[in-house]
């Protein structure tokens, strides 16, 4: 598969755009950057994105557990300070 975009699989000849919501999250799974993710209970979880899709995060957590959150249950995702 020559020519294709890392990202998202595809040809770059295709004229779709990345939102750069998407763009980060591709980052962060790529560098396997430790995030923080508080939950609209007020939870706080901290883990490495394993795969996301329109409607999920799926991370490991530093146990090696693995947990999927629902996008519609985030308040918000950062970087661990």
């Amino acid at each position: 598969m020559d020519n294709v975009n890392e990202f998202e699989g595809r040809h770059p000849d295709h004229e779709e755009r990345i939102a750069p919501h998407e763009i980060e999250l591709i980052k962060y799974r790529t560098a396997k950057t430790t995030l923080q993710f508080k939950m609209i209970t007020g939870e706080m979880l901290e883990g490495k994105i394993l795969w996301y899709d329109e409607q999920a995060i799926r991370i490991l957590q530093s146990d090696k557990s693995e947990i999927t959150l629902l996008r519609q249950a985030l308040v918000y995702y950062k970087t661990r300070s």
